[in-house]
């Protein structure tokens, strides 16, 4: 990995371990979903999103990787 796509992987990485805090992981992902949809600039939301597409999203947690797949941009 880059070092800015480890960045960005530890960013949603962090968010995701806020909102798993909801036993809803559901709710969970589409918080971190919306979370990284309105805070982050879109050139890292597609950064983060090539890298599930295009390398399974490696080191991104699961809830993570939910999330980021449900992302649009």
């Amino acid at each position: 990995m880059s070092m800015k796509i480890e960045r960005l992987v530890k960013m949603a990485n962090d968010i995701s371990a806020f909102f798993d805090a909801d036993p809803d992981k559901t709710i969970a992902a589409e918080g971190v979903k919306n979370h990284i949809s309105r805070s982050w600039e879109l050139r890292m939301r597609q950064a983060i999103i090539d890298h599930l597409k295009n390398h399974d999203g490696e080191g991104l947690s699961p809830l993570a990787k939910t999330a980021v797949s449900q992302i649009i941009v």
